[in-house]
């Protein structure tokens, strides 16, 4: 989502089933460390990177990777294989409340620094990623094919 008017738009910003944000969330390919890892499927606590899967231009070709930025804030302009801009999916004992118990949260594990919860903070109006302190504070995920 693009903030300020950048050239490239590099907010990573929560998608909310509310009307002041109705929208289709964007889709993103979970990008492993290692190839060998599990063939197509991404186990729970594997290393990824994780990139959007959209249109861009020539320009912003790069900038379609998830990092964290200074302010603790989850952007893009990331690079695969840059050990900062390591992510892990953890399952929860959370439920939907249509049942599924298929429900996911996402840590921001730098290779310097231990694991970060992802959780949400609005930030200038919008509902934003961030990293957080608290292991009982996090934004859960649910993962729908696209």
């Amino acid at each position: 989502y693009n903030i300020g008017n950048l050239q490239c738009p590099n907010a990573v910003l929560q998608h909310m089933s509310i009307p002041q944000f109705l929208g289709e969330g964007k889709p993103v390919v979970f990008v492993r460390k290692s190839e060998s890892d599990y063939g197509d499927v991404v186990r729970v606590m594997t290393v990824v990177y994780i990139k959007f899967f959209v249109k861009t231009t020539k320009l912003c070709v790069d900038q379609t990777v998830w990092k964290v930025n200074d302010e603790q804030l989850v952007v893009t302009g990331g690079k695969v294989g840059n050990e900062n801009d390591i992510f892990k999916i953890m399952k929860t004992d959370l439920v939907t409340p249509g049942g599924s118990k298929y429900v996911y949260k996402l840590l921001h594990c730098p290779s310097h620094l231990g694991c970060k919860n992802i959780g949400g903070n609005f930030k200038n109006g919008y509902p934003r990623l961030v990293t957080v302190d608290d292991d009982k504070d996090f934004i859960p995920f649910v993962f729908i094919k696209a």
